[in-house]
């Protein structure tokens, strides 16, 4: 997947009335949204890259720590604290195969 069709696909995400990250700010946990921002993720080979975009690092790295503030919100809506915490972790383990880790 080349930055441009990253970008793009990762910013519908973020879009407030059907990207899977602005309805989670709204406090719903879309599991249909949740399974398209996976398979997003998993189309994300950057290991032979010298450099990354910029505009992509940014959509990436602030997923986990965005999930993290919107947990009350989403535990409101009746789900579970330990399939949120799942989440979260399922994705940020996927980042850490995508970015690297220090």
């Amino acid at each position: 997947m080349d930055a441009d069709t990253m970008i793009e696909a990762l910013e519908r995400e973020w879009e407030f009335d059907s990207g899977f990250f602005g309805r989670l700010r709204r406090g719903e946990f879309d599991k249909a949204g949740f399974s398209r921002l996976i398979d997003i993720l998993g189309h994300i080979d950057l290991q032979d890259s010298t450099s990354v975009d910029r505009r992509v690092v940014s959509l990436l790295w602030y997923m986990p720590l965005f999930m993290g503030w919107q947990a009350e919100r989403v535990q409101e809506s009746g789900v579970s604290v330990e399939d949120f915490d799942k989440a979260i972790n399922q994705v940020h383990n996927l980042l850490e195969g995508i970015l690297g880790i220090p």
